[in-house]
């Protein structure tokens, strides 16, 4: 019997060296191998200047941190979707993470590929983390353990807006906007708050994703409006801005809206026609603090190139990804406590400090801006500010979620 206990301890002892050489063999290969991050933005098409301009803020911190999260290095896999089409960015995703084997998703650009890659990363427990896309819905009703947002979502800087315009005197609104979600939620946000405060919606124009010719839905606006209130970006907020002013609307009714229309690269572009149109962000090139002038300057020097909020959206993400990739000591497969890092991180990031929800989105300021010439350039200067603006707005998240969605109400607006 004695010699039968000693056996038995022998092997027990055999058992448990055998087990932690092979955790400590299984860390020490995890601290080599480097954390592979799969990066999918359109590098193509429609909102190409978008997605280079995502995929080099990324790039632009883990540059500036030596590459490495908790000491081991990243490895960072970019793929272009090349449309709009979620299929497209699906395909993408799956590749990257079936045959690449990366352990974590990030970029995404628009509103449809970011609920498609939602649905995918979710059931397959990647954790993605959304650098631009606003689709309301993936921070809220589809909220996710494996999903985080470091930008926004599409309605919360619009709240402020609404809010805003109401407090100069607007009571009478247009609506305009591309015709999908993202149009829909960013112009919705604007419109709950501004109704809400007394204001009316007198008119809601959608133009297709792409319009070359914004003529039949700028002559179509109701000229006894106080503000004209929209959701434009990349190329399509270009032309409209430019054909805004040659339709003779500029100075006449007040044009406002999110911060995409006159975002920094489309600003030398648009020069005098983009004066004095105000919109809301979470960030502009032009905000007054160190953090915000050592990044824009960085930048620029490495990329020869204007500083947009793509930029400073991407850079937080890398932030936020770094950040808890040390918490964990580099241990990303340690799954369950690399999410909680995730969800716990607080950035001193360019827009200035932001935490995170309980459902994963931002918590920062959001920025009235106004465009003004500097100089010989045209900027985005801030005019006013709502701290620690939630996408839930003043709103309780299930008094805020129990309302009609903001793609629901397209088309309601007008009473």
């Amino acid at each position: 019997m004695l010699l039968q206990r000693k056996i038995r301890n022998s092997s027990l002892t055999l058992t448990l060296c055998i087990c932690v050489l092979s955790s400590l063999l299984s860390a020490q290969a995890s601290a080599q191998s480097p954390v592979k991050i799969g990066f999918v933005v359109p590098l193509t098409g429609v909102y190409a200047a978008l997605g280079a301009d995502l995929r080099d803020g990324f790039f632009l911190y883990w540059s500036q941190i030596g590459t490495k999260a908790g000491g081991r290095p990243v490895e960072i896999i970019v793929e272009d979707k090349g449309s709009n089409r979620a299929d497209d960015a699906l395909s993408k995703a799956r590749k990257l993470v079936e045959k690449d084997g990366v352990h974590i998703l990030a970029g995404v650009i628009s509103t449809p590929v970011a609920v498609a890659l939602r649905e995918y990363s979710h059931n397959n427990k990647v954790p993605l983390i959304v650098a631009n896309a606003g689709a309301d819905a993936i921070t809220q009703k589809l909220r996710s353990p494996y999903i985080f947002r470091s930008s926004f979502s599409n309605s919360d800087s619009s709240h402020p807006l609404g809010d805003w315009a109401h407090k100069q005197g607007y009571r009478r609104m247009v609506l305009m906007a591309a015709d999908y979600g993202a149009g829909y939620e960013n112009t919705g946000g604007i419109a709950r708050t501004f109704t809400e405060a007394g204001g009316k919606i007198i008119q809601e124009i959608y133009s297709p994703l792409g319009t070359a010719d914004f003529a039949p839905y700028i002559s179509y606006i109701d000229r006894n409006a106080d503000v004209v209130a929209v959701f434009y970006a990349g190329a399509d907020a270009l032309r409209f801005v430019n054909q805004y002013a040659e339709y003779g609307l500029q100075g006449k009714i007040p044009l406002i809206g999110k911060g995409f229309l006159v975002d920094e690269v489309l600003l030398p572009k648009q020069a005098d026609t983009a004066a004095g149109i105000v919109t809301s962000l979470q960030w502009s090139a032009a905000l007054d603090s160190p953090q915000n002038k050592k990044f824009v300057a960085a930048y620029e020097s490495k990329y020869k190139r204007p500083t947009t909020v793509y930029v400073e959206q991407a850079y937080v993400a890398a932030q936020m990804i770094a950040n808890a990739g040390d918490a964990v000591k580099g241990n990303v497969e340690n799954q369950q406590a690399f999410l909680a890092a995730l969800g716990k991180v607080q950035i001193d990031a360019p827009r200035g400090k932001l935490w995170l929800d309980a459902y994963h989105n931002p918590v920062h300021t959001v920025y009235i801006r106004k465009v003004e010439k500097k100089g010989d350039k045209f900027q985005n200067t801030v005019i006013g500010s709502y701290p620690n603006t939630s996408q839930f707005w003043k709103w309780t998240p299930e008094a805020f979620m129990a309302m009609p969605s903001y793609s629901d109400m397209k088309g309601k607006w007008v009473k």
